[in-house]
């Protein structure tokens, strides 16, 4: 019986290898392995069975592949993240990096010369564009935006992407998003809703906001925020330029400005003196770490957070923003942050 058990072993191992053989005999000499990853439900992308060399036309996107521990296969970035001094310091290579050009402005003959296997880009990405470059055999992953229900689903598809032990990451990201939402919602049930605080949002400069829907919005929502242009912009663009004097009919409590350099200036200027934020020291530079929190990053599992932990300090007592931030780039990045690193990441000056 034994011998009889071994010689059936051998049997299926010699069919085995034989399929296999006649496998590769089928297959083109010197052909890779690849993959197909569909997502959307009707988008599909034939990529290698490992992705080596990875491209990317959205500022925001480099984060996220850098969470999913793909940082240093970035072959071509945009100019704004490889000057950031931050991404620059966690992911030296990304100064070697070509510039693959922003949103819609490709450098098409670039990418076509690098040969990444992906490119992440925005659904702003013309249609043209893509082609050339799918010709090429350039995989083209493009993505839906303006929402935190599709930054989860973007980190997700992404971590599928760029293989397994990414789509794990990117699942534990899930979580932990997750369960922060729960978290703020469950400590702002205790703040009545006449008492929320009503922000207004500076994006980009300091007359310029966003309403409703948008991405911006969705933060403020679960950080307790009443958004004062939420109704600004119906049926236009998410985000649009606005007067000052809409900003003072608002008066809100609080000012957050995505950049540094927009709320000194806010502070600073006399004609921003005579609103309330202003005049109670109530205007706030956003965080920036990777990339600035309040964008299209995996660190918009911290925006919100902080948002609410800066709104309403009594309710959010337990969060310790300093730890929170730690905790999150140790746990997602690796990166052992210093003081000096998490002062700066929650009250940038520059």
């Amino acid at each position: 019986m034994h011998g009889m058990r071994m010689d059936a072993r051998r049997r299926r191992l010699c069919g085995a290898l034989l399929g296999g053989a006649a496998l590769l005999a089928l297959r083109p000499a010197g052909a890779a392995a690849t993959r197909t990853v569909t997502y959307y439900g009707d988008r599909r992308l034939q990529l290698p069975a490992q992705v080596e060399r990875i491209a990317t036309s959205w500022e925001a996107q480099n984060a996220i592949i850098a969470m999913l521990g793909f940082g240093d296969r970035i072959v071509a970035t945009t100019r704004i993240v490889r000057d950031m001094p931050v991404f620059r310091r966690f992911v030296p290579g990304i100064a070697n990096a070509a510039l693959a050009g922003a949103g819609g402005d490709l450098n098409v003959e670039e990418l076509m010369r690098l040969k990444p296997d992906v490119l992440f880009a925005s659904a702003g990405l013309p249609q043209l564009r893509q082609e050339q470059l799918e010709r090429a055999g350039i995989a083209v992953a493009v993505f839906r935006s303006n929402s935190l229900a599709a930054l989860v689903e973007r980190t997700l598809v992404t971590g599928e992407i760029l293989g397994a032990e990414a789509l794990r990451q990117a699942q534990d990201y899930r979580d932990y998003f997750e369960a922060n939402v729960a978290r703020v919602a469950a400590a702002l049930a205790k703040v009545p809703q006449a008492s929320r605080m009503k922000v207004y949002h500076a994006v980009g400069d300091p007359l310029s906001t966003s309403s409703r829907p948008s991405l911006n919005q969705d933060w403020m929502d679960l950080g307790g925020a009443v958004n004062v242009a939420e109704h600004w912009f119906q049926g236009g663009p998410a985000t649009a330029k606005v007067s000052l004097e809409q900003i003072y009919a608002a008066d809100p409590d609080v000012i957050v400005a995505m950049t540094a350099r927009d709320a000194e200036s806010m502070r600073s200027e006399p004609r921003w003196r005579g609103l309330r934020a202003v005049r109670q020291g109530r205007v706030h530079a956003n965080p920036r770490g990777m990339f600035w929190w309040s964008r299209e990053t995996s660190e918009q599992a911290l925006q919100f957070l902080w948002l609410a932990k800066t709104l309403y300090p009594d309710a959010l007592a337990e969060v310790d923003m300093k730890q929170e931030t730690r905790d999150f780039y140790r746990r997602f990045y690796g990166y052992r942050l210093e003081d000096g690193d998490v002062a700066e990441f929650l009250q940038p000056t520059s």
